[in-house]
């Protein structure tokens, strides 16, 4: 057994085909199936059921899957420590964030990171989590920071914390700035987003038991064309902390913190199973750590006035 074999079987898992494992290897079909082949006759069981559709892992695969999964992943733990010992911090990172946080958090880290680490090349990507998994799947990213719906085979999922919301509305709307809703008692007119975000479920639930009055809804991802609608009009939007913090000093929307019901945004950090953060990716998401949590900070002491204003 080599550590090709082990390759082709983790691409084949994880690729769901020996064709698109093959994509991703960047060699033939053919001679995936005669690697898997051999794997399964030197290990004497079965590892990949095969059918018409694709490839799925064994119950002893799927095993095996957790193990290579090990040995890949010390291997480019060991190759990363090599390469630091030999260049420094150097390289290129390859790293995707949600809108939201892409638009309001990064700015400051990005800066600061390229500021001190000129030998590292940067590729930023930007988008849906079903988008950005796709892309850290397939190698093109080597990590993303967003709203991880589901487990994915072949990508690593740690979580960063649930994060506060609040209600952003068009002025037409009437509500008193900062001011703390229960949305029980005011019926909103609500951009909704789609159900890979964390908060569409919640929204749903809180609609159902009684905890919010929705006169009419709109479905939309798109963040600056939404806000765009939601400053024109009488309609609302639940967003994120971080995104409500830029929008305090715009004349045609207001911003409001929500007492009732708990709502709250989950954030993770998403990257390949295979495959460990290198030291300057590492470096990167933990300045974006260090800025979301001082951003954080402030909307609390900001939210803290507002209720003892009330």
């Amino acid at each position: 057994m080599d550590l090709r074999q082990i390759r082709y079987f983790v691409a084949a898992c994880e690729a769901g085909s020996l064709s698109a494992a093959a994509v991703r290897l960047n060699c033939t079909a053919p001679g995936v199936s005669q690697q898997m082949s051999a794997l399964e006759g030197r290990l004497g069981t079965s590892l990949l059921e095969r059918t018409p559709r694709g490839v799925t892992p064994t119950p002893a695969g799927r095993r095996f899957y957790e193990r290579c999964l090990a040995v890949l992943k010390a291997v480019s733990e060991a190759e990363i420590e090599i390469e630091d010992l030999k260049t420094g911090l150097c390289g290129a990172v390859a790293a995707g964030f949600a809108p939201g946080v892409a638009n309001a958090i990064l700015p400051q880290p990005l800066a600061r990171f390229t500021r001190e680490f000129p030998r590292v090349d940067l590729e930023i990507s930007s988008g849906s989590a079903d988008m950005l998994a796709a892309a850290t799947s397939n190698g093109a990213l080597d990590f993303f920071v967003g709203q991880f719906a589901k487990a994915q085979m072949g990508l690593s999922a740690e979580p960063i914390g649930r994060h506060p919301v609040a209600l952003i509305s068009g002025v037409r709307r009437g509500f008193m700035p900062m001011k703390p809703l229960r949305l029980d008692r005011v019926p909103l007119k609500l951009v909704v987003p789609s159900a890979a975000n964390s908060l569409r479920p919640q929204i749903e639930e809180a609609v159902r038991s009684g905890g919010m009055a929705v006169e009419r809804t709109i479905l939309m991802d798109n963040l600056s064309g939404g806000l765009e609608f939601v400053g024109q009009t009488d309609w609302s939007w639940i967003l994120p902390y971080w995104l409500c913090l830029k929008e305090l000093g715009n004349p045609r929307v207001t911003v409001n913190p929500i007492v009732d019901p708990t709502l709250c945004v989950d954030l993770g950090l998403v990257y390949p199973a295979q495959r460990p953060l290198s030291r300057p990716a590492k470096l990167l998401y933990d300045y974006f750590r260090q800025e979301l949590q001082r951003t954080e900070g402030e909307w609390r002491r900001i939210l803290a006035g507002a209720l003892s204003d009330t």
